[in-house]
């Protein structure tokens, strides 16, 4: 095998390396139902947390069915601070990420998808100047 073949797969395994890179780091930032929920009730135990200083919204663990979580948790704080605990803003900030996930999504392909082809022709470009500089 010559140095310019070994190169040459060398710098194709550089390539799929960073594109499973980009994919990991596009399904971990990849929106789902799930990962909204999550969300809206932690941003429901922050603001639960203004009004009730024992609640310690870090340390609240969120199980499997965090919708249901949220529902006992909006129930039990307007039960208890009835108009205090306003949580309509939570509630609006979650419909429009549902609405949005499309959206979302599509962004996150396209910078991975830009972000892998910058960094493919930076490779091509690095890869022809050695190419010219060996002989």
């Amino acid at each position: 095998m010559t140095a310019p073949a070994r190169r040459d797969r060398l710098f194709a395994a550089l390539a799929a390396g960073w594109l499973v890179v980009a994919l990991g780091a596009a399904a971990s930032d990849w929106p789902t139902p799930q990962k909204l929920s999550e969300e809206r009730l932690r941003l429901a135990y922050l603001w639960a947390n203004a009004l009730d200083k024992d609640l310690r919204p870090y340390d609240a663990p969120i199980g499997p069915d965090p919708d249901a979580q949220y529902q006992e948790l909006v129930a039990d704080y307007t039960a208890r601070f009835g108009e205090r605990f306003d949580i309509a803003f939570v509630a609006n900030r979650h419909a429009a990420s549902l609405a949005g996930m499309a959206r979302e999504r599509a962004a996150i392909a396209a910078f991975a998808l830009a972000s892998t082809a910058a960094v493919w022709g930076l490779l091509g470009v690095i890869r022809n100047l050695l190419r010219g500089k060996t002989p």
